[in-house]
């Protein structure tokens, strides 16, 4: 078995990739939305929510390799010939569905065509992130980079210079994904090198096993379900667009759970409960101020995409700590199943159904249930009561729903990760980044921006005002500080 994994490290570049892909997302988000009309910007949001009903599957196999890769078995050339045979029928449902998805929202369906072909890089891309994520997970970084940077250069050509419009968009992010892939075959080229073959044994118990996987991946394809309800209901593209403007920037809150990229690999090679105390201290300290500036500069973000989108202000305020709970329930997701040794030799089908490996997604399936559920009551009654601002009511009903069903996953998340794990939640850290965050909020209302330019500058104002007090409030916060220094200054790594 592999050596232990630095959190920090590793947590610290895949976040600092992530906050660089918050400001070439923002870059991408502002050329896309400021030259496609919001009907355009909804059509191209459908087309990416059909699409991530055929590579939800791209994640089955990869479940079952991080947590061998990472316990020491040769299993990466197995990983990507496995996933690119599961990638082909999803493939061929998708060409066939496409005619009637298309009839859904009047949409071009060349459009279906176009994007098919990014279902075969995502899933290739999944198989390299799961080997990467067991032994190397500071790569999950690098492939971050590539793929943005190549996505503001091919949207440029692409999209603004050669004026492709939708059919650009779409091209700029398969290409985006290729150049992904080549990053991460890159960096993991010795080990998919030095493995001379594969076990077949190991590829049949992962699709003997398959079940496991799916029945953990299932709750996502649910989960998509309530904007596909949404967008059948009010036959509209622009409530979608509402909806999904405002979740583009709630995200970059659970761009801060990146810290914790390392915990769940460190879990499966036996961590402690020291290891969650710590990631989730390092999670707080980015997450809590990034929730904060969500909601005290909703409007002016927006603002930064298109104008109209200032109208979805109120989603994001109700969004922000909606994803706040969601990225803490993710992390605590991670203990659940991270602490779980069923898998290490040969479980019974009765075994594994005992286990956390199935009762944790057992848990997402109620949730996205009742997320379902909800949306359809909410939204039928904006439909009937709200004649003026329709789109925005259905979208705050959407939302509304999926809040209520992620405070019922985060208090059952939160409780099952404490039995399994036994670790005290930092209250302390919790209150010093809240009071950090209320100093920080001071000077972002006294600026007041309105335009992109200022927006941008008070971020980075309040960015400043907020580690500088932490740094004068907080030991831990400062000691840190102190080591990233040092790594700066020396070029050596932190244990």
């Amino acid at each position: 078995m592999s050596g232990k994994i630095r959190i920090k490290y590793s947590g610290l570049i895949v976040f600092s990739s992530k906050i660089f892909s918050v400001f070439t997302g923002l870059i991408f988000v502002a050329l896309v939305t400021r030259n496609l009309s919001v009907n355009e910007f909804g059509i191209w949001q459908y087309l990416t929510l059909i699409l991530s009903y055929v590579v939800f599957p791209s994640a089955l196999i990869p479940y079952w390799v991080t947590r061998f890769y990472a316990r020491g078995s040769p299993v990466a050339k197995a990983s990507i010939i496995s996933n690119m045979i599961v990638s082909l029928p999803f493939f061929t449902i998708f060409l066939i569905s496409a005619p009637l998805a298309s009839t859904i929202i009047k949409t071009n369906l060349s459009l279906f065509y176009l994007i098919s072909i990014q279902i075969f890089l995502v899933y290739l891309s999944t198989s390299l992130e799961a080997l990467a994520l067991a032994k190397k997970p500071h790569l999950l970084g690098y492939e971050t980079i590539a793929f943005e940077s190549a996505k503001i250069a091919l949207a440029l050509i692409l999209f603004t210079i050669l004026k492709l419009g939708l059919k650009g968009a779409i091209a700029t992010i398969i290409l985006a994904y290729l150049t992904q892939c080549l990053t991460l075959t890159f960096f993991l080229r010795r080990e998919l090198i030095k493995e001379k073959g594969f076990d077949w044994r190991i590829l049949r118990k992962w699709f003997s096993n398959i079940w496991l996987p799916l029945f953990n991946a299932f709750p996502t394809f649910i989960g998509s379900l309530d904007l596909f309800v949404l967008a059948a209901l009010t036959k509209s593209a622009f409530s979608l667009a509402f909806y999904k403007v405002a979740s583009s920037v709630a995200t970059v809150i659970s761009y801060s759970s990146t810290t914790t990229i390392a915990l769940y690999p460190n879990l499966l090679k036996g961590g402690e409960k020291k290891d969650v105390e710590e990631t989730l201290k390092f999670f707080l300290m980015f997450a809590v101020p990034m929730s904060f500036g969500a909601i005290f500069l909703a409007k002016p973000i927006l603002h930064i995409f298109k104008p109209e989108y200032e109208a979805a202000a109120l989603l994001l305020i109700f969004m922000a700590p909606q994803y706040f709970l969601k990225s803490l329930t993710h992390i605590f997701g991670n203990v659940i199943i991270g602490v779980e040794r069923v898998d290490e030799k040969e479980a019974s089908l009765k075994d594994i159904l005992k286990s956390r490996l199935f009762k944790w997604p057992l848990l997402n399936y109620f949730r996205n249930g009742v997320a379902i559920i909800l949306t359809y009551i909410l939204v039928f009654f904006a439909l009937n009561h709200f004649s003026s601002s329709l789109p925005l009511y259905a979208a705050f009903s959407c939302l509304l729903a999926n809040i209520a069903a992620d405070i019922f996953l985060f208090i059952k998340a939160y409780s099952n990760a404490v039995k399994a794990a036994s670790f005290n939640f930092p209250l302390n850290k919790l209150l010093k980044c809240c009071s950090a965050s209320i100093i920080m909020i001071i000077p972002l209302k006294v600026l007041n921006p309105v335009k992109s330019l200022e927006t941008i500058f008070a971020i980075a104002v309040g960015s400043i005002i907020y580690f500088l007090c932490l740094f004068l409030i907080d030991f831990e916060s400062k000691t840190l500080f102190k080591k990233i220094f040092t790594y700066v200054k020396k070029f050596n790594l932190w244990e």
